[in-house]
């Protein structure tokens, strides 16, 4: 490899770093997680070919895309080693506060997690684009290499799927405002 495609890999770590960490401890949601992703994210960006390199325009929305698809990655080798499901800590509780609450939350999040891993992976990764990271349709399109309509119609067919088997509740946020 060439000595300038080890400084532009540097500068892009240094750069972008910190927003592919976000984007897999987003979807992770842990920490050791996230820095496995993101370094996997820029080991993969010396298996690049130079001419590659010339060919990405947008480099944090390539990033982004390429961290996205690391962690759903992630996400599904986690969910093909864990047989068992999350156990319920606590019961229902009708404080909007407080440990059960917050148990509550963290159990939506995962199940939402491993619900995330049933889709297809471009499915996956245009949800992920769009409702994570805020990317508009056209944006998507140029990360996911598709048309527009492409990503709308991909769109449309994660948020369908998810909402069957999250239920409309949990997938609008109406049960629980997450924060990341």
């Amino acid at each position: 490899m060439k000595h300038s495609n080890r400084a532009i890999i540097a500068n892009l770590a240094e750069k972008h770093g910190r927003q592919v960490f976000q984007t897999a401890y987003r979807l992770l949601g842990d920490s050791h997680l996230a820095e496995d992703v993101t370094q996997e994210v820029f080991l993969k960006l010396f298996k690049k070919s130079p001419a590659a390199f010339d060919k990405i325009q947008n480099w944090p929305a390539y990033l982004c895309t390429m961290a996205t698809s690391a962690a759903i990655d992630q996400l599904r080798r986690i969910k093909r080693r864990s047989e068992q499901p999350i156990e319920q800590a606590c019961a229902e509780s009708d404080s909007a506060s407080g440990p059960c609450s917050t148990l509550a939350q963290q159990q939506d999040l995962e199940r939402f997690r491993r619900t995330l891993t049933r889709l297809s992976p471009r499915d996956a990764q245009v949800f992920c684009l769009r409702h994570i990271e805020g990317l508009s349709y056209q944006e998507i399109a140029h990360c996911v290499d598709i048309s527009t309509s492409l990503a709308g119609v991909s769109l449309h067919r994660a948020q369908q799927k998810l909402s069957q088997w999250l239920g409309e509740s949990q997938l609008s946020g109406a049960e629980h405002e997450l924060t990341y």
